[in-house]
């Protein structure tokens, strides 16, 4: 089964941008790739788990470039880069370095970044390595607490790095400092800005005003995790020297997570879960600067994972810590939004999903269960849920939060899952 599957996974170079997975939400970092040669007709099976293997609790997802799979994991007293074989789920090599230390849900939360030549990660103590994709050497690393005084975030660092041409931006953030590029190839320091307050979220690359923007979200003082709205600050920079652009604040979290999800070349989607809910802004010219305003906002919000864009619709998973108990979760569920901010439907309890996240392949949706790790295909339609198939991959059967909230990775119709325990390569 496995030479088969390698033929038809692997035999898609060139002719799907599906192939990689390269990087925090797949290769155009919105979570969104073209459709898979894939009907998900699986039958009572269920679709063939190729390998599997053991990780250490964490939260982080993986990345896949050329057939190679890498997940930043944990031992009892540091980060380890590990490389595994996409076809085989073979070790090619493992490579790590200290970082001791504990944080409220243990592991790793990164997704590495993974260029032709070297792979990055950044470690919630704080660390930011320059792997070299050959042999695992590291080639360098950023400590941003020591370098740059970074505060650590009150759940740890949780971003992922971003590559942007020939830099990578991290995030030291404290009381002063914000965002940090540095040279890909050495480490040095290319550019800073200015403290833009705390965040557990990732940069994003926005095009706005046909201007490629890098856009942040964050709150002036260190997260609570209190599920309450509180004023959220989103900054922009130029992505070549990092100079600001423009800043502005909505009513959203404390403590943001999901980056900013763009709709068109004036609006962009902001979201926060904490009872913080979710909003439109829209971006305008004024004069030398910038006008904004909120065109929606709803209650409902996601806490952990990004949102995905369907032509007209926006899909979310709106589960937070105030609807989590059993009382509550008819409030939550996946959430199809139209762009006008109007509720089209809501699956509720029925399923609730946990902290689950999706992927958008085509016209599909790729759902993760977040308490047990179901997967779960639905078309992406205004009309309403309508799952197509449903497989429960880890053979979870209580009805306990098993914390299966790491991203997935789509490589090909090679779907890259995990829990706290295992990683598995689905052939879809």
């Amino acid at each position: 089964m496995i030479s088969v599957f390698a033929s038809a996974c692997l035999g898609l170079a060139g002719q799907t941008p599906t192939t990689d997975w390269p990087r925090f939400q797949g290769p155009e970092r919105n979570g969104t790739v073209a459709a898979i040669p894939s009907s998900y007709e699986w039958g009572d099976a269920g679709p063939g788990v190729l390998w599997t293997s053991e990780v250490r609790a964490g939260y982080g997802g993986v990345s896949v470039k050329d057939g190679v799979v890498y997940v930043l994991d944990r031992d009892s007293g540091g980060d380890v880069l590990r490389a595994l074989d996409l076809e085989t789920g073979e070790e090619k090599w493992s490579s790590g370095y200290e970082a001791p230390g504990r944080v409220t849900f243990p592991g790793t939360r990164s997704v590495p970044a993974v260029e032709e030549k070297y792979v990055y990660t950044m470690g919630a103590f704080g660390q930011v390595t320059c792997f070299d994709r050959t042999d695992g050497e590291i080639v360098w690393q950023v400590d941003m607490t020591e370098v740059y005084g970074g505060e650590q975030p009150v759940f740890g660092w949780s971003g992922s790095p971003l590559v942007v041409g020939d830099k990578v931006v991290m995030t030291p953030l404290g009381r002063d400092i914000g965002l940090v590029a540095v040279d890909a190839e050495t480490g040095e320091e290319v550019w800073v800005t200015e403290s833009v307050g705390y965040s557990h979220s990732t940069p994003v690359l926005l095009e706005l005003l046909g201007e490629t923007q890098l856009v942040f979200l964050s709150h002036a003082n260190p997260g609570s995790g209190q599920d309450q709205a509180a004023p959220t600050i989103i900054s922009a920079f130029d992505p070549e020297d990092g100079a600001p652009l423009w800043q502005t604040e909505t009513m959203l979290t404390r403590l943001p997570i999901p980056g900013p999800v763009q709709v068109d070349d004036e609006r962009f989607f902001v979201t926060g879960g904490y009872r913080a809910g979710s909003t439109m802004m829209k971006i305008s010219k004024k004069g030398d600067g910038y006008a904004f305003e909120e065109l929606f906002h709803i209650d409902r919000g996601a806490q952990v994972h990004l949102p995905v864009l369907h032509g007209e619709h926006l899909y979310l998973i709106v589960n937070e810590n105030w609807n989590d108990s059993r009382s509550r979760r008819k409030e939550g569920g996946l959430l199809c939004l139209d762009l006008d901010g109007k509720e089209v439907w809501r699956t509720a309890d029925a399923p609730y999903l946990g902290r689950g996240n999706v992927i958008l392949a085509g016209d599909h949706l790729l759902i993760q269960d977040g308490y047990n790790g179901t997967l779960r295909i639905a078309p992406a339609s205004p009309e309403g849920y309508r799952p197509i198939a449903e497989v429960n991959l880890f053979g979870v059967e209580d009805e306990r939060d098993h914390n299966m909230w790491a991203p997935m990775a789509l490589a090909g119709n090679c779907l890259l899952m995990r829990s706290q325990e295992e990683l598995l390569c689905v052939e879809l």
